[in-house]
């Protein structure tokens, strides 16, 4: 079951029912949020969670450097899908701040470059293992990391690429155990 506002009422009926629980990986305290309610839904039946039964989706674009993963995800499908599709449907359910690294930024500030910069698993391997690790860190853990698919078919080798450096150098390097890959 899929959480998508802050603290979900989706996600805390997961909880109860004891539903897989999925999060849109936007910040992590909006992520952190979603852990939350799960628990108090299942609290609310005598039941613990499941903390491997977590699945967070998350925009991921590996490269060999930081710039050209920059390039590949802003420049293709990902960055587009962003800016035309998610930017105004958060905007139109007055929803922008759950896209905020910081609360303080204006809404204007909100763009796929900065998603790109703080919340997506955008970069080198190790610049990705580092903000996936940060992720997992955060959130206190959770069982499977699920990737946002894009239509990279005009250009689908960065694609596969970055699929083979997240499974070869970006995975080795973090301290926990992936469930799924």
């Amino acid at each position: 079951m899929t959480g998508f506002s802050a603290g979900s009422a989706t996600l805390k009926m997961a909880g109860e029912r004891g539903f897989i629980p999925m999060s849109l990986g936007w910040n992590s305290e909006y992520i952190k949020s979603h852990w939350n309610a799960v628990e108090e839904g299942a609290r609310s039946v005598g039941k613990e969670a499941d903390r491997s039964s977590w699945r967070i989706t998350q925009d991921v674009f590996v490269a060999k450097t930081d710039e050209e993963a920059m390039a590949g995800a802003l420049g293709g499908m990902m960055g587009r899908f962003f800016d035309e599709s998610w930017l105004p449907l958060f905007k139109k359910q007055g929803d922008i701040k759950n896209l905020k690294p910081d609360p303080a930024l204006a809404d204007e500030e909100v763009t796929a470059e900065l998603m790109a910069k703080t919340d997506w698993l955008i970069g080198s391997p190790e610049t990705v293992a580092k903000k996936l690790q940060k992720l997992y860190d955060t959130v206190g853990g959770f069982g499977t990391l699920l990737i946002t698919g894009y239509d990279y078919s005009e250009s689908p080798e960065i694609w596969k690429e970055s699929m083979r450096l997240l499974v070869e150098e970006v995975l080795p390097r973090l301290h926990v155990k992936p469930q799924t890959v």
